[in-house]
């Protein structure tokens, strides 16, 4: 057991902390046995400097857990700009020429029929030709303004050719050599039916013959026309 008698003088009675009196409770308020320090859970020291802002504990952590969204952050970084990663998708390819507001038409790369054939077509189109004269194969006259339908086809070429150049559409160009030149060239350089399938080199076949027609009977003429007639 412990002497009470003879530890009077390491006991004291003296409330430091003012327990008793609820109204001046201090409860940070020690004896001389011990100093309070952070682990013992009390509030984090006060920097002397500056008495507002708390010190960090000994693990870099702040009293106060708050977090920072990364909203909150990019707009105190950037300056309250918006997010880099909301971007509108580039103006896609066009054939027009943006001025301001307006769009202007693409100008035809090629002038006219003339500078179309002898500038495009006859660099860029080969094939194996035959000897013609009506021997077959792939066949070309050098003289093509001679043949109304070879003129006529090629002169609807240049004006796809140009309107697949100045389209929006991407695969405009392929349609253009799919469904546009394959077929007329098939027919322009037939060596056995084509327009000008009996060329001969010295220039003295001037083509086939034109379609021969009849004029239409006049009581016909009405009904080709749309036109009714008078009752």
């Amino acid at each position: 057991m412990v002497d009470f008698a003879s530890t009077d003088d390491q006991w004291s009675t003296e409330d430091e902390t003012n327990y008793a009196d609820m109204d001046n409770y201090d409860p940070t308020a020690t004896g001389d046995e011990y100093e309070p320090t952070a682990e013992w859970g009390h509030p984090d020291p006060v920097d002397d400097e500056n008495p507002t802002v708390e010190v960090n504990d000994e693990q870099g952590h702040d009293e106060d857990d708050s977090t920072v969204t990364g909203e909150e952050s990019a707009g105190e970084e950037g300056g309250g700009q918006d997010d880099p990663t909301t971007f509108s998708d580039p103006a896609p390819y066009s054939g027009d020429t943006t001025v301001g507001e307006e769009k202007e038409p693409v100008e035809p790369l090629y002038a006219n029929v003339v500078e179309f054939v002898e500038e495009f077509f006859t660099q860029v189109i080969r094939r194996k030709m035959g000897m013609g004269a009506g021997d077959g194969g792939n066949v070309w006259d050098p003289r093509w303004m001679l043949y109304p339908e070879v003129a006529g086809r090629l002169k609807a070429l240049w004006h796809a050719y140009e309107e697949a150049r100045a389209s929006d559409n991407a695969s405009a160009m392929s349609n253009w050599w799919i469904h546009h030149l394959e077929p007329h060239v098939r027919v322009i350089f037939d060596g056995d039916t084509g327009p000008m399938s009996h060329a001969k080199e010295d220039g003295s076949w001037m083509g086939h013959p034109a379609l021969p027609y009849e004029p239409v009977p006049r009581e016909l003429l009405a009904a080709l026309l749309g036109e009714h007639p008078e009752d």
